[in-house]
């Protein structure tokens, strides 16, 4: 079972595609990492991500990668550019099917996205998470991001506050 990391934008996805990343998204072991819920509706959450990747190929502010084994979508990564400025910075978002958690998916997405990045000249990597997401933060720090920030209390989640670290990779 090899993985295959896939740049949606040169490689558009199919239908079973899109409705494996929403499946991943709506999973409640991932939601329980994700600040931000899309649609509560399956139906309109799936009808929101085909249109971003219809959309994608002529979205300059935005880069996707999706990891698959077996032509099965394990995961996901988007690069999101955050300014226009000399810094150009890009935010890494991503998420992992929990079947596939500790299997270096999220390693080998990010860095997948590490070298599109340095191709499209960003200057900085951002990943901001959950201070109690262990995980996440054990790989960027594997890959050499550097804890730049802990943003007390910013986060509003499931009825409480939470801090969020923020990671940072100079290219």
């Amino acid at each position: 079972m090899k993985l295959e990391i896939i740049n949606a934008k040169l490689n558009p996805l199919k239908e079973e595609d899109i409705r494996a990343i929403v499946e991943i998204e709506r999973h409640p072991a991932v939601r329980k990492w994700l600040v931000e819920y899309a649609d509560e509706e399956f139906e309109r959450e799936l009808e929101e991500y085909r249109r971003f990747f219809s959309e994608l190929k002529s979205n300059d502010r935005v880069e996707v990668l999706v990891a698959k084994i077996s032509d099965r979508v394990t995961g996901f990564l988007a690069l999101w550019r955050m300014d226009d400025s000399a810094e150009r910075t890009t935010s890494i978002g991503i998420s992992v099917h929990p079947d596939y958690w500790g299997r270096g998916i999220a390693t080998n997405l990010i860095k997948e996205s590490i070298k599109l990045a340095k191709e499209r000249g960003v200057k900085k990597l951002i990943i901001e998470t959950l201070e109690e997401n262990s995980a996440m933060k054990h790989v960027a720090e594997k890959l050499g991001f550097k804890l730049e920030t802990v943003r007390k209390s910013k986060i509003f989640k499931d009825g409480m506050y939470h801090d969020e670290d923020v990671y940072s990779l100079q290219l």
